[in-house]
């Protein structure tokens, strides 16, 4: 039993190791925030997709559904669409009590922050507990400044924020040998998006293949009944047709289940498919550089293989660059599964090193034991290497004693955090040391006075970067080729905007428009509020 003096030291040591987290995640949560509030403030946000999470969030917070007008007059749905038609994400509705404090886009983009860093937590007692203290401080702080997360937290709101956290509590609880709340992470992942299901049965082949066996073929069986019940029935409920919204996969099959037969004609077309255009193999090199390949080296790796081929078989080429969100669906477990390689590596070593010293030591080879099986390929509780060695082999001067004591593992915790602050300017966090990028372009001023050329509490089809800051007083629609009919219009005829294809398409829009009844309200640097009279 410890001592008094024992659970006092232990204390202050796990208050000190807790007050470096919370002060690493502080400062990255106040990073991640300024630069999504940065972007909404100087219109670098966007309807598609900030809108579309303000508008079913407030509507979960006046205990209603979570229409999404944006998405349904687009799609040709209404203005009573449900977010769950467009992506199946329930668990938004968590969100809803912060919309009682302040009802406004930016809470999203505050949260969202605070989501991405929270998941340091659970990747640090993951780390820890194989490879001690220090380093698992250095892996948390990796993952905060990890491009994939920088993508997420630079791209408006988005689901994947609640990914992180979630797939690293689930894996984190079930190495610590308390699957239940492992299990209820696992059941939150289901609710982010309809393809989440994905994620979880790769989780259930990496319980199947360490051993696990009843956990992982439940875990596998569940989540993809889960993914063929929310795809085939939940979604077509809210509105979804029954291939969604979003199906790319049109050179494989219309549907999941032809998707699997046609892979399954031809491997090697798939496997093809995989890694070209080339920008695909970029990406994975991307993922993999941050912990230095030794994700390689870990069974936890197959937990995002579903979601790499999902991405990388469709058609969609903003699904497979490092751009976007995209890529924070899977960082939370790559990390992990870089702390848990780097940690075999260092297993694997230190057994062939206590081989090499028995040898030494007796002048032979020891024949017929692999290196598992003998006693000095031992580790210690926190997983770091045995120091000493058995009676028979060497602790004193010498090459032997050299070999055993070195150990890659602060050597790789240093590398990776070095390596994820060097790739920090080539992505988004790399704005918040740009000037320019507080300032915003000369054109905010004009974009600013258009807002405020729209009254409060009407329906607006607002051009995409001017929509999120119209959102938490009005209705809003995307400004896009088709009218919607809305009373009010706030276009941009000076610089393209989403949906369109060209700068004619949105001048002819607002010829248009002037046709058909609408008035000026407002016109200056290519920014125009058109109204029309009731």
């Amino acid at each position: 039993m410890k001592t008094a003096v024992e659970s006092v030291a232990d204390f202050a040591r796990r208050r000190r190791h807790g007050l470096i987290l919370g002060a690493l995640m502080a400062l990255a949560a106040t990073a991640y925030s300024t630069l999504s509030l940065v972007k909404f403030a100087t219109f670098k946000a966007s309807v598609f997709d900030l809108v579309i999470f303000d508008q079913a969030v407030r509507g979960y917070a006046r205990f209603g559904p979570p229409a999404v007008p944006s998405v349904g007059m687009s799609y040709g749905m209404g203005m009573d669409f449900l977010q769950l038609g467009d992506h199946f994400s329930p668990i938004l509705a968590v969100l809803a009590p912060l919309y009682w404090l302040y009802d406004d886009p930016r809470t999203l983009l505050v949260a969202q922050a605070v989501l991405l860093a929270l998941a340091a937590i659970p990747i640090r007692r993951y780390a820890e507990r194989r490879l001690g203290a220090v380093p698992a401080h250095l892996v948390a702080a990796a993952y905060l400044v990890s491009w994939p997360v920088a993508q997420a937290a630079g791209f408006d709101f988005h689901e994947a924020a609640f990914v992180p956290l979630l797939s690293a509590i689930m894996i984190e609880r079930f190495d610590a040998g308390r699957p239940a709340w492992g299990v209820v992470a696992a059941a939150g992942l289901l609710l982010v998006k309809e393809d989440m299901g994905l994620l979880v049965a790769g989780f259930g082949v990496y319980l199947f293949l360490t051993r696990r066996r009843l956990e992982g073929a439940a875990f596998v069986f569940f989540s993809l009944g889960a993914l063929v019940m929310i795809r085939g029935v939940l979604m077509p409920m809210a509105g979804s047709p029954p291939a969604g919204f979003h199906w790319a996969y049109g050179a494989w099959g219309t549907s999941l289940g032809e998707v699997v037969l046609g892979v399954a004609r031809d491997p090697a077309g798939a496997l093809w498919q995989m890694v070209s255009p080339e920008v695909k193999v970029d990406t994975l090199a991307f993922l993999l550089w941050p912990v230095l390949l030794t994700a390689l080296a870990s069974p936890l790796t197959l937990v995002v293989v579903p979601l790499v081929v999902e991405r990388f078989l469709s058609d969609r080429p903003q699904w497979w660059g490092a751009d976007f969100q995209y890529n924070a669906f899977v960082v939370a477990i790559l990390f992990c599964a870089g702390a848990d390689g780097v940690h075999r590596l260092r297993g694997r070593l230190a057994a062939r090193r206590g081989r090499l010293a028995g040898e030494e030591a007796t002048g032979r080879p020891e024949a017929g034991r692999t290196d598992t099986e003998r006693p000095e390929a031992g580790r210690s509780e926190a997983g770091s290497p045995e120091e000493g060695t058995s009676s028979g082999n060497r602790s004193v001067d010498g090459p032997v004693n050299r070999r055993v004591r070195w150990d890659p593992v602060p050597h790789w915790a240093v590398a990776i955090l070095v390596v994820g602050l060097t790739l920090v300017p080539k992505f988004a966090l790399g704005n918040l040391v740009e000037s320019s990028f507080y300032e915003g372009e000369p054109h905010v001023a004009a974009a600013r006075e258009a807002v405020a050329a729209v009254p409060d509490g009407v329906v607006v089809e607002a051009v995409n970067s001017v929509g999120p800051a119209l959102t938490a007083r009005t209705t809003v629609l995307l400004w896009g080729p088709q009218s919607h009919n809305a009373p009010w219009v706030v276009a941009d005829v000076a610089r393209w905007s989403y949906p369109f294809g060209d700068f004619d398409s949105q001048r002819r829009r607002v010829d248009e428009a002037l046709v058909n009844g609408y008035r000026k309200v407002y016109d200056r640097d290519g920014y125009i509020v058109l109204n029309r009279p009731s």
